[in-house]
């Protein structure tokens, strides 16, 4: 349940469905840096703002925890609020961050593509160019 919560506002805060946070795999772990580095009391706070969509999620330190959750989400490091540094949280996070997600891409490094694969236009990028060039017939 309480995973739950946090999925529900880091969709809010990431524009991902909770479906596609979960199927990272990586919601406990996120939360349990957000415990950790920021308290229970304070992600209470930033749960309650968000569900309740309060202006309070305009006024610090809720918007400083609103945009290191976001953070998280989308690059798989832990940003640092005023009380402790940054850090990479895991290799598996990097590899799941939302950022890769947002151009239907992988993180480097992290999937092989198999040798020639650099030859081939991507699946989005042939699908624009065929419809392109069907344009340009009329």
């Amino acid at each position: 349940m309480a995973v739950d919560r946090f999925i529900a506002v880091s969709a809010e805060l990431t524009g991902f469905s909770a479906e596609e946070l979960r199927a990272t795999g990586m919601a406990g772990d996120y939360r349990a840096v957000v415990l950790e580095r920021a308290g229970a009391e304070r992600l209470g706070r930033l749960e309650a703002a968000a569900a309740g969509g309060s202006a309070e999620l305009l006024r610090e330190p809720v918007r400083e925890l609103a945009r290191a959750v976001a953070h998280l989400w989308y690059l798989g490091t832990w940003p640092g609020l005023s009380d402790g540094g940054p850090f990479v949280v895991s290799s598996r996070a990097y590899a799941e961050g939302l950022v890769w997600r947002t151009f239907h891409g992988h993180a480097p490094g992290t999937v092989a593509q198999g040798h020639g694969s650099w030859s081939a236009a991507p699946a989005l990028g042939a699908a624009r160019h065929a419809d392109a060039a069907s344009a340009e017939q009329w």
